[in-house]
């Protein structure tokens, strides 16, 4: 018996080498990539087995959410072995009746591919013992009152989101007006946690035409990444993008406010939302 445990145990690999096979992105869909196979019927039933959430086009943002929890998870230990299977939550999805759900992987036998396929998805794994689920640390704070630096180019450039309100005014001017609809977003509670890469920000609802109904999607949001007695603001992006971060941080989509929701809505009418490669959140 002490040999058989002492065979089992030799076949698992360590916490270093796991986080190793991430590679080098961090908290991304690639990263996630780099690290497992995910094949389209794991995910369907996923999907299934949670209450019924808009996740995007080929599901990108379950696949961010499975990002954010799976690397955390390795990251803090989050994890147990099943014999040659590695147990984890699905993050804090649970079923309609709020039952955890689990993932289990295994080495991919497959040269050359991903080291690892997700190959169970349930509610109950065989394991003796249950992970729990990766904590996602500690937000800076958001100080209201805090200079805001916008550190992005507002020139009109077809790949940037246009600052339609704004068209024709001094860049000055338009930085003034973005950092003044920050200032006022703030002020209201409007802003967003959110999480992508390394950093730990929030999403800031730039409303420059009309501020009567909050609960609509606004023209652009900002991401803002805390610099200590700063606010950095280092792109403009159109609304539905902040989403997929967004929705990595609450257990449930309800939780996001209601003017990303009516952005997220507006974008996946007919299914159309997809993820912009170069959406430059913080």
């Amino acid at each position: 018996m002490a040999m058989e445990l002492a065979t089992q145990e030799s076949v698992h690999v360590s916490r270093e080498d796991l986080l190793a096979d991430f590679g080098e992105e961090y908290l991304s869909i690639q990263a996630l990539f780099n690290f497992c196979f995910v094949p389209g019927g794991r995910l369907s039933l996923l999907k299934d087995l949670t209450p019924e959430e808009e996740w995007g086009v080929n599901n990108f943002v379950l696949l961010k959410y499975l990002a954010v929890h799976v690397r955390l998870a390795i990251e803090q230990g989050r994890y147990v072995w099943n014999g040659d299977q590695i147990v984890l939550t699905a993050g804090r999805l649970a079923t309609t009746k709020s039952v955890p759900l689990y993932l289990g992987l295994v080495k991919n036998n497959t040269p050359d591919e991903n080291p690892w396929v997700l190959n169970w998805v349930g509610e109950r794994p065989s394991c003796s013992e249950l992970p729990e689920p990766a904590q996602l640390g500690q937000w800076p704070g958001l100080d209201k009152g805090a200079e805001i630096v916008i550190a992005c180019d507002l020139s009109t450039d077809e790949r940037r989101p246009r600052l339609a309100e704004l068209e024709g005014a001094p860049v000055v001017a338009q930085s003034a007006a973005v950092a003044g609809a920050v200032h006022w977003a703030l002020h209201r509670g409007l802003a967003v946690p959110q999480i992508h890469g390394g950093g730990r920000g929030y999403f800031a609802p730039l409303f420059l035409a009309s501020r009567d109904d909050l609960t609509c999607a606004p023209e652009l949001v900002a991401p803002i990444l805390v610099q200590g007695d700063r606010l950095i603001v280092r792109a403009l992006l159109e609304p539905h993008v902040a989403y997929s971060p967004a929705r990595a941080v609450v257990e449930r989509w309800e939780q996001l406010p209601a003017w990303l929701l009516d952005a997220w809505d507006r974008a996946t009418e007919g299914n159309g939302a997809d993820e912009s490669p170069a959406s430059g959140e913080e």
